[in-house]
């Protein structure tokens, strides 16, 4: 986030660091899968001789920098939305709609924890091809996900029930 935003002055420090932190994970993850990609094709195409573990580590760290840029880098009203009609609405009917996104995104989130946890700790049993890591830790990302996006979406919610309402439509 910009310091020129009017959001990232309001943020407590504390909040402001926590958020450079998963800004930076971000980046890290972004160029973890990037380099593993760049040497997938110098190994496979220039010295003709692929190697494995390459494959494997673009594919978590893809699959990390998805699901950590969704639940901690971008804002949930900056997610892609099917807006057509919201947007010609007055702004206390996209008010009433954003409420009723926000329960039932609240509603079904809530509902998939259990079963995302239930699912990571079926994945306990099964391990990568390559390196071996445990597929909770390839998929964990999803309930840090899960869990990050409900929180939004409360705090949008409530958001949307004070005087600066405005704001979260």
């Amino acid at each position: 986030m910009d310091e020129t935003t009017p959001s990232a002055s309001r943020m407590p420090g504390w909040l402001r660091v926590l958020k450079e932190g998963a800004d930076l994970v971000g980046v890290l993850l972004f160029t973890a899968a990037f380099l593993g990609f760049i040497v997938q094709i110098f190994f496979r195409y220039v010295m003709n001789s692929p190697i494995l573990w390459t494959e494997e580590v673009t594919m978590i760290a893809f699959v990390w920098t998805v699901f950590w840029a969704a639940a901690f880098i971008v804002n949930i009203r900056d997610h892609v939305t099917f807006d057509v009609v919201y947007e010609v609405m007055s702004p206390q009917v996209k008010r009433m709609m954003a409420i009723f996104s926000m329960v039932m995104l609240i509603i079904a989130f809530v509902l998939l924890i259990p079963a995302t946890w239930d699912y990571l700790e079926f994945l306990m049993r099964k391990k990568s091809p390559v390196l071996r890591l445990p597929m909770t830790w390839i998929y964990g990302c999803y309930l840090l996900f899960v869990v990050n996006f409900t929180i939004q979406a409360a705090l949008r919610l409530w958001r949307l029930f004070t005087p600066e309402w405005g704001k979260q439509i």
